[in-house]
């Protein structure tokens, strides 16, 4: 039996030069007739020393894709599209294609397109789901993920759902946060298969990826326009719609300056508004390689912002595309690095919480690093965790706890604002030590680095801040880490407050 031939209503050629000036994208407009179930658009740069990012608009401005490098057609359809695409209605109008200038020539480049509309599908419709926001496992406490995991609707990956799923819950990953590059076409698609993995939490986010910067939403239903420049787009209008549609945002890998070989990779936004920035990436990728290159600059950064008042958290990435297949000098599979999060439960509301208290840990080689807590001895009793602010604090009791089930040789190192204060070895399996140190009426953070025998960091906490208080005139004493020198008396709080995310 013949099957009846596809119709092709209209097929259009398009090309022209890519200027190098100008701003970073061309607009292509194609028409789309009445009828049109499915538009097929091939697409090509015509230079191995071009590369250019394609995207598209429907007729009313609403985005339905963005493929970036995707060197093969993109497809738009009704029920289904190719990868990075969203499905829906497809109404009759003048449409754009989006072209990003990622690398040009010196005198520019060229695009060459040719546009296909169809009145039948020619895709297979795959599985798709509402979000649901489930709690997959309860209780508080520290939650294993990997906050930059791709799947295979990032036009440069090619891990499917399923093998993320097996392989974070082999490295004993608790969720993984899905950063595929400018789009939401994933999100439909992994809640199908969340049911399938009810103890690995798929979290909804993007990586943000601009020419100067990439960064993760975490926790975000819905497309946010990347454009930086098209048509006065700033980064912080970016993060300004991150922050309105309930989302977080992660600076992503901030001192990974390659050139052309990871086009956009490092921050260079100048005008980031880093009050609406929830963590920064310390670490991304391969430990061996990056820990000694970039994460002293990454936390350099961090420290930086710290220091300015922005409350950020640490973050971890490993910056998966294949789902541990990936052979490149920087590529390391889900999991390596871990990050930790002190959540009231395993979902997605619990985590961002968490994330945006600043309650993480960083295992910068993996899961099976020792894990570390810190906690503070509050004046008036109780426990202070990562993330609390502590106000009226004379004297800053602060307790480490390691477990290092393997034995390495490890040392635990206090820090407060960027400087170490003190280091001691860590014995045992089980270890617990208590860390003092006189504040004074300043403002003060506190965290844990954790180091090898030879002076490599392989866990970083994030802060707990302090407000301290000063000496009375009548006092004498005066103190540092591992001191035991105590106060005689006390004057009003110092209370300075740091600037807090809205």
């Amino acid at each position: 039996m013949l099957l009846p031939a596809l119709a092709v209503i209209s097929s259009m050629h398009y090309e022209g030069d890519v200027a190098p000036t100008g701003g970073d994208f061309v607009d292509v407009p194609f028409e789309v007739p009445a009828g049109t179930v499915e538009i097929q658009i091939a697409h090509g740069d015509g230079s191995d020393s071009v590369i250019l990012d394609w995207g598209v608009w429907d007729d009313t401005g609403a985005f339905r894709g963005w493929g970036g490098g995707n060197t093969e057609d993109a497809v738009i359809g009704v029920a289904e599209s190719s990868r990075s695409y969203r499905i829906g209605p497809i109404a009759p109008g003048t449409w754009t294609l989006v072209i990003g200038k990622a690398k040009l020539d010196p005198t520019g480049g060229r695009y060459a397109v040719d546009v296909i509309c169809r009145d039948d599908a020619t895709l297979p419709v795959r599985p798709r789901a509402a979000f649901d926001p489930a709690v997959l496992a309860p209780g508080r406490r520290w939650y294993k993920g990997d906050f930059h995991v791709h799947s295979d609707e990032s036009g440069d990956a090619s891990a499917t759902f399923d093998q993320i799923a097996a392989l974070a819950r082999m490295r004993g990953l608790d969720f993984v946060n899905l950063s595929d590059h400018n789009t939401d076409a994933q999100l439909g698609l992994a809640a199908a298969h969340q049911a399938g993995h009810p103890d690995v939490l798929f979290l909804r986010g993007a990586e943000i990826t601009t020419y100067a910067g990439h960064g993760n939403a975490v926790g975000l239903p819905g497309y946010v326009d990347h454009r930086i420049g098209y048509r006065g787009r700033t980064i912080q209008a970016v993060l300004e719609d991150v922050a309105a549609q309930g989302a977080l945002f992660i600076v992503n890998h901030p001192a990974l300056d390659l050139g052309g070989n990871c086009i956009g990779c490092a921050w260079r936004h100048d005008a980031t508004p880093w009050e609406r920035v929830a963590g920064l990436e310390i670490i991304t990728g391969r430990w061996d390689v990056v820990e000694r290159l970039f994460t002293p600059q990454a936390i350099a950064l961090w420290d930086a912002q710290l220091d300015a008042g922005h409350r950020i958290a640490a973050i971890g990435g490993s910056d998966d595309h294949r789902a541990g297949e990936g052979t490149g000098a920087t590529d390391t599979p889900i999991g390596s690095p871990t990050t930790l999060v002190l959540a009231d439960d395993l979902s997605e509301a619990a985590i961002l919480d968490g994330l945006r208290r600043g309650r993480t840990i960083v295992q910068l080689r993996g899961p099976d690093d020792p894990f570390v807590e810190l906690t503070l001895a509050r004046p008036g009793g109780g426990i202070a965790e990562l993330g609390d602010e502590v106000a009226g604090v004379a004297r800053a009791e602060l307790t480490v706890h390691v477990v290092n089930p393997r034995g390495e040789t490890v040392f635990a190192q206090l820090w407060r604002d960027g400087e170490k204060l003190d280091q001691v070895p860590v014995e045992g399996a089980d270890f617990t030590h208590t860390f003092a140190d006189v504040p004074g009426a300043a403002p003060h953070r506190y965290r844990i680095e954790l180091i090898d025998d030879a002076n490599r960091r392989i866990v970083v906490t994030s802060h707990i801040f302090v407000d301290g208080v000063a000496a009375s005139p009548e006092g004498c004493c005066s103190g540092s880490a591992g001191g035991t020198a105590a106060l005689a008396g006390l004057a009003l709080a110092a209370l300075l407050r740091r600037k807090r995310r809205p």
